[in-house]
């Protein structure tokens, strides 16, 4: 499952997006959440900020997303 850092200056808005779409899991002490693909597609469709993080086994390269 994608992994997002939310910018905290957003973070209100993002969150309440995400939740509204569905369960949001929190995996570390910074703003970092587990999402699923479709919450991706609406955080996009609405422009709002997030960072799509690289997947664990560290084969891909961050992507921001503004």
């Amino acid at each position: 499952m994608p992994r997002i850092r939310i910018p905290a200056e957003q973070w209100g808005q993002v969150w309440r997006t995400l939740v509204a779409a569905g369960p949001v899991s929190r995996v570390s002490d910074e703003p970092v959440y587990v999402v699923t693909e479709q919450q991706l597609r609406l955080l996009r469709r609405k422009k709002l900020p997030f960072e799509l993080l690289e997947p664990t086994n560290g084969c891909a390269t961050n992507l921001s997303n503004r």
